[in-house]
């Protein structure tokens, strides 16, 4: 459209001057030498024109012909380019899939076609090699990358992974720590050095970097918190290990205040501050936690203040926890327990009753079990708690997050190697355990007897919550096995009050 336009206007402009010269034609005389022309001024100006043209023509012409050979040489380098790309294009696609034999082809073809310094090729070439299985030649491309700016964080992750693979992991930590100085604000930078300082056992570095997980969102705020109590938990065994005991407990502490609802936070502050002498900052401690969230290794930890062989001492403990926490079913069964251990047997039932309204798990129907058996009650009684106990919800334990295993304790790392992977929950019906190892226990007791081989079929084949199940429940009362009301009265060991009733203290008398 532009060019019409151009061509309207010179039309419209050549026009005029041509009738203009047609009718003022004018006269030209040149003399040179012997020649003399003489002509008008327009025929002067068409023979000045086409002479222009004709030196343009030729100085084009003149061009074109010299610059054939650096144009065909540009050409075939073009096409050498096109066939080197799409053989690596294609190249990448097959290691991406798997296929050796044509991703191999594919290198060669690229090897030929492109300079050796092509950052996809420098890729395809190392990725080629992992598939062979030639990590010697993987290793050799991946570091080749480090000397170009653009492949470097690539070769930097490529050595790291093969570190991790042979478990280097000295060697990965320092790779991670320059892709770290080189890109520090990649997330898998960040989260990768973060795994391996933790693994490391560098606390203090990770606890920096944590911050940085927590800008990036790699972390949720609630994950943050609870990584940031483990870390300052860890810190603190590491000060008790070096008998750095005001640290430590200043440690503990900030992980209990970071997390006031993780139990192994409160009992390492709890065990520092015994050991430091200071018995009611170690009670005390325990009880806060409590207060929030009942949890089996608290109530090990507050037992193991006092004297354990004293029984009425430890349930006086015990006591003054359900009296902190009288809406928890975990109350009732550790105060079950402690009543069993003093052979008040009536007051255990009165719990394990209390427990039931609360919430049953399969540990209150075995603790219902052995309190028959030790009661001497028929073993038809024992086998029917049992039965229960196989159909009601399983107890909650420390679980690996990746494996689904079930730890006897917590630790900083799951059963996968991952950091903070251990968390308190319910396990499923089938857990895995490591080998030689048990879950998590309340008070030792004695183990339930192994069922004849009639009885176990016969409980074998029990249908979840079968009709004689729910029959029995009903008939609870009237068998005598859970008696409304307990024989042993007991009294809060803080208040004074009497709590023989049995009845649930209201929100308001709790306070």
């Amino acid at each position: 459209m532009r060019k019409l336009v151009l061509f309207v206007v010179v039309a419209l402009v050549a026009a005029p001057v041509a009738a203009w010269l047609a009718d003022n034609p004018g006269q030209v005389r040149i003399a040179w030498l012997d020649l003399e022309i003489e002509t008008s001024v327009g025929l002067l100006l068409l023979g000045v024109s086409a002479v222009a043209a004709a030196a343009v023509l030729l100085v084009e012409f003149l061009r074109w012909l010299f610059g054939l050979p650096r144009r065909m040489r540009e050409r075939r380098t073009y096409r050498r380019l096109a066939e080197g790309y799409s053989a690596l294009t294609t190249g990448l696609v097959a290691a991406a899939a798997g296929d050796v034999a044509s991703a191999r082809h594919h290198v060669r073809r690229a090897e030929k076609l492109l300079d050796d310094g092509v950052p996809a090729l420098l890729l395809l070439e190392a990725q080629t090699a992992q598939l062979q299985g030639d990590d010697t030649d993987a290793i050799r491309r991946f570091r080749a990358m480090l000397r170009n700016p653009e492949t470097e964080l690539l070769g930097l992750r490529g050595l790291l992974a093969h570190a991790m693979k042979d478990g280097d992991y000295g060697t990965a930590l320092e790779l991670a720590r320059k892709a770290h100085r080189r890109n520090p604000s990649t997330p898998w930078v960040v989260s990768t050095l973060f795994d391996l300082l933790t693994r490391a056992e560098q606390w203090e570095e990770a606890l920096v970097l944590l911050n940085q997980l927590a800008e990036l969102k790699l972390v949720t705020p609630e994950q943050a918190r609870r990584r940031r109590a483990i870390l300052h938990l860890m810190l603190a065994r590491k000060a008790l290990a070096a008998e750095r005991f005001d640290e430590a407990l200043r440690q503990a502490r900030r992980a209990v205040k970071l997390a006031p609802a993780f139990p192994p936070a409160a009992v390492e502050a709890s065990r520092i501050a015994a050991r430091m002498g200071r018995q009611r900052l170690a009670r005390r401690v325990l009880e806060n936690a409590w207060r929030l969230e009942p949890h089996p290794d608290l109530l090990e930890a507050y037992l193991r203040l006092g004297d354990e062989e004293n029984t009425a001492e430890r349930l006086r403990r015990v006591e003054r926890l359900r009296s902190l926490q009288p809406f928890d079913p975990l109350s009732y069964v550790a105060l079950a327990e402690a009543q069993m251990a003093a052979e008040d047997f009536d007051g255990a039932r009165h719990s394990l009753a209390r427990a039931r309204e609360l919430g049953a798990t399969a540990r209150v129907y075995r603790l219902l079990a052995e309190l028959e058996r030790r009661s001497g009650a028929p073993e038809e009684k024992v086998q029917e708690w049992l039965a229960r106990a196989f159909d009601a919800p399983a107890d909650r334990a420390w679980v690996c997050e990746d494996t689904g295993e079930v730890l006897p304790e917590w630790k900083p790392f799951g059963v996968s190697g991952r950091f903070d992977a251990v968390q308190w929950g319910a396990p499923a019906k089938l857990a895995t355990l490591e080998a030689g190892q048990t879950p998590t226990a309340f008070l030792a007791h004695t183990e339930a007897p192994v069922p004849a081989p009639e009885t176990a079929t016969a409980t074998a084949r029990l249908p979840a919550r079968s009709e004689a199940t729910e029959r029995a429940d009903r008939a609870d009362g009237e068998s005598g096995g859970e008696p409304a009301t307990p024989a042993t009265p007991a009294t809060d060991d803080e208040t004074g009050e009497d709590t023989r009733d049995g009845k649930p203290k209201t929100p308001a008398d709790a306070a």
